[in-house]
């Protein structure tokens, strides 16, 4: 992200710096520069250089001689400042410093004091372009050197897009599409037709549940395909690793509003600095107090959906030495959001089942439904450098999700309208749960997720570095960890006493209280807070340790071998209590124990997870690779389950990925392109049938993902996506060949993104900047059943922002947008696989943001 103001201080150059500098200098410009005023044409052979400009905040406005195109960076330079009283010297291989010659004179004998520069114009000519990652190797590795699809997104993104969460910006990813997320409570996505139930921040494993704050967020990486081979158990499609905000040298801050025409209103603080020569602190808070396009509208009024959340990221590094880092970073949170559900799916007089047509406006809960959350979270990082060049790094740390939820949730349709609202009535009525009937009858149940805590405690520790055998370069990782995740969870309802006429029946003395709503109907019926009964609690732990080494070796000046093994031990012990047995899953009612039934699981297994990959440089400019890897997760029989097919069940549930791929760079590096194919699988897929665990099944993705960077002209940057996946349920878990040979619901075939900008460089409207862009999702199956589909959809956004330059050290970002701009209904992904959880996607939303920076 660009900075506008920083401090240059007086150095001596060492030999690195002047190599640094010469490299710099000799690098051949891409544009000729035409006749403008100096500030423009230094700003515009700097970006051609991916140079940050400082100078002093004096007059550059004169008119400045013409820039032949082939000349070097150094030549241009020289040209321009030719009997300017000005000089010129790179700091880092980053920044370009505009000096007084007389001072440049001085700062060369080391005589001059701190003076400050401004930063004119400084976003780098890659706006969206990462080439470093560390989650796929365990050490910092050039993602074009690695036979893995590994993408970055950087904060720029969600500068420029104006993301509103996590979910935004990931679908910038290929083969990541979205998921339900629990109401919009969470952070869900699938990657490559699965769905991803494990994130990790700065390299540790949270809770999925964990709902960050895009304001701590630097950049995000994005591994496709089976990584169990640094991190342990994850998701079989890939793994999302949030890399947070550090604190830096420079003094930077800024303060931030967003604003939309829905009622969006968040604040953003984030300061950075140095405290002394060796201490850096970041401090990061926001603020916010929202309404949504969503809402309930009952004879009591209409009420919005509301956001509310209040998020502190304070941190620091201590560097006392060349040798050493320490690093703490803290983070608390406090939201509330709404848990909203959607829309459903509708049967007509025939049967066939579409999304419902209300308005997108239109909640199915109740005002009521939300999820109040409390995040902590405390990490400790020591880097350690050793003298030998070989780097340790020690993480330690603690993570703490806690929250109560309460949600009116929308279960089934109804075969004819009930005569009354009592659950008699209701049943009578005959409930449908494959979708609402064309009656519109929909049935509600009220529950709740009381005093949920979810803890990770996580060490982890490694050692990396460079070594050679014979010939050969190669990097190697060792690698140990030790995760304890604890869950403590419970279920509650809202239960009324059961229809005398139903006990005879089979049912339970309780049943759910139901309440029945006409989803045509612009006004429902009022609704209210139900007390909820505690049906069952449990508590889970799962301890997990690691051990990993992977080497990437370069074998000759073309070819890259990545190898890759871990060893993983994992216990697992649960308690749980049931106080009210369900009949037939609830269907029937519940029955009140006596004395309430206590059932504990113990299991332990282990694991031993691989990954090779091989590239190889046909040309400078185009690479092909071939890898192969794996994940697993741990699979045990639930308390309620009952019994184990076979003993054979607690086999972990495994995934493997062989993957054929090319990268390439044209046009020094302004034209980057990657595409792989895939064939990814899925086994020992647990399901229960008649409270009997099975692990017989097997799912599979065969697909491509292609992806691309373009800058074309300086200030132009174009990032492009597609993703074509194949989804098959192979084969059912349990004795039921139901589903089999049909697509797994909510993934789409074909998934495509792109999002481009284009930034003034030079003139007048320096700093002015605009953005389009366009996601399309194909149709989708609304369940494994394949009885209905979400309809396919492409929305397209833009925005425009300036940079307006305030003067003693101040500058001001406004920026201006409208997202979904055909006003397109679409609907995002549906939860559980059925017709009752169908995420709405907002209609067209204009917003402004406004940016201080100082």
């Amino acid at each position: 992200m660009r900075t506008l103001l920083c401090s240059a201080f007086a150095m001596g150059m060492s030999s690195q710096a002047f190599a640094q500098q010469e490299d710099v200098l000799t690098h051949p410009l891409q544009n000729a520069v035409p006749v403008q005023s100096l500030q423009r044409s230094l700003i515009s052979v700097a970006e051609q250089a991916g140079l940050i400009v400082l100078m002093p905040a004096g007059d550059f406005q004169q008119e400045a001689v013409a820039v032949d195109s082939d000349m070097t960076v150094g030549q241009a330079l020289e040209h321009l400042l030719h009997n300017t009283g000005f000089s010129f010297r790179i700091n880092d291989g980053k920044q370009l410093v505009i000096t007084p010659a007389d001072a440049a004179v001085q700062n060369a004998a080391g005589d001059v004091p701190e003076a400050e520069v401004a930063v004119v114009y400084g976003t780098p000519l890659s706006r969206y372009e990462f080439d470093e990652a560390s989650s796929a190797t365990g050490f910092p590795a050039d993602i074009d050197e690695l036979p893995r699809t590994v993408q970055v997104l950087p904060e720029q993104l969600i500068l420029d897009q104006n993301a509103n969460d996590m979910n935004d910006l990931l679908m910038n990813a290929a083969g990541v599409t979205r998921a339900h997320g629990f109401g919009g409570t969470e952070t869900q996505v699938n990657i490559r037709g699965f769905t991803s139930s494990h994130l990790f921040v700065d390299g540790n494993p949270v809770s999925n549940r964990y709902n960050i704050d895009l304001a701590n967020v630097e950049s995000t990486e994005v591994i496709l395909g089976p990584a169990s081979v640094l991190h342990g158990q994850v998701s079989p499609g890939g793994l999302i690793n949030i890399i947070t905000k550090k604190p830096e040298a420079e003094q930077a801050n800024s303060l931030q509003l967003e604003m939309d025409e829905h009622g969006k209103q968040k604040l953003v603080l984030d300061s950075t600095g140095s405290l002394s020569e060796d201490l850096q602190y970041r401090l990061i808070m926001s603020g916010e107090d929202s309404e949504t396009f969503r809402e309930v509208k009952t004879t009591e009024g209409t009420f919005p959906s509301e956001r509310e959340s209040f998020s502190i990221s304070p941190s620091i590094s201590y560097t006392p030495d060349e040798q050493n880092t320490y690093t703490l970073r803290l983070n608390y949170a406090k939201q509330a959001l709404p848990i909203d559900r959607g829309t459903v799916a509708i049967a007509d007089a025939s049967g066939n089942i579409s999304i419902a047509d209300i308005p997108e406006e239109r909640r199915l809960g109740s005002e009521h439904d939300k999820r109040e959350s409390t995040d902590s979270r405390i990490q400790f990082d020591w880097d350690h450098e050793l003298d030998n060049g070989w780097t340790n790094r020690l993480k330690f740390g603690y993570y703490e999700k806690k929250f109560d939820d309460y949600q009116t949730r929308p279960v089934s349709g109804l075969n004819a309208v009930p005569a009354g609202s009592d659950f008699l009535s209701v049943a009578l009525a005959g409930l449908n749960r494959s979708s609402v009937q064309a009656n519109g009858q929909l049935v509600r149940i009220s529950d709740t997720n009381p005093d949920v805590k979810e803890s990770d405690l996580f060490l982890s520790d490694s050692l990396s570095g460079d070594y050679q055998i014979g010939d050969i370069d190669n990097t190697l990782y060792l690698g140990a960890n030790y995760t304890r995740r604890k869950v403590k969870d419970a279920d509650g309802a809202a239960l009324t006493d059961t229809p005398a006429p139903l006990i005879a029946g089979g049912f339970g003395a309780y049943v759910y209280d139901l309440s029945v709503v006409d989803i045509n109907s612009s006004v429902q019926p009022a609704n209210q807070k139900l007390a909820q009964t505690l049906l069952n609690d449990s508590e889970e732990t799962i301890d997990e340790f690691g051990l990993s080494v992977q080497n990437l070796a370069h074998l000759t000046d073309r070819l890259n071998l990545l190898t890759g093994i871990r060893y993983d031990r994992f216990e697992i012990d649960e308690t749980s209590t049931t106080y009210y047995r369900a009949i037939n899953s609830g269907q029937q009612g519940f029955e009140k124990l006596a004395t309430p039934e206590v059932s504990k699981v113990s299991t332990k297994n282990d694991n031993i997870s691989t990954q090779a990959g091989l590239m190889y440089d046909i040309t400078d400019e185009v690479a092909v690779y071939a890898s192969y890897s794996e994940s697993f997760t741990p699979n045990y029989i639930g308390v309620t389950a009952g019994s184990a097919a076979s003993s054979a069940s607690l086999a972990p549930e495994d995934s493997s990925q062989i993957e054929l791929g090319i990268k390439t760079s044209f046009m020094d590096d302004k034209l980057r392109f990657t595409a792989a194919a895939y064939d990814l699988t899925r086994k020992n897929v647990l399901r229960y049938e008649n409270l009997v665990a099975y692990l017989n099944g097997e799912e599979q993705t065969r697909g491509v993902d292609i992806s691309s960077t373009m800058q074309f002209v300086p200030g132009l940057n174009v990032l492009a996506s597609y993703s074509y996946m194949d989804s098959e349920i192979v084969r059912v878990s349990g004795t039921s060949t139901a589903n089999e040979g049909n697509r797994p619901y909510s993934i789409p075939q074909h998934k495509a993104r792109i999002w481009g900008s284009y930034e003034v460089q030079g003139g007048d409207w320096a700093g002015l900047g605009v953005g389009l862009g366009m996601e399309h999702v194909g149709e989708r199956y609304g369940n494994d059943a394949n009885t209905f589909k979400l309809p396919s959809y492409t929305v397209f956004d833009t925005a425009t922002w300036y940079y307006i330059p305030l003067g003693n050290e101040q500058s001001l970002r406004l920026q201006a947008g409208i997202k979904n701009l055909t006003d397109k209904p679409h609907y995002l992904a549906n939860g559980s696989g059925d017709a009752y959880r169908i995420n709405v996607g907002g209609p067209r939303t204009f917003y402004m943001t406004a940016r201080y920076e100082f």
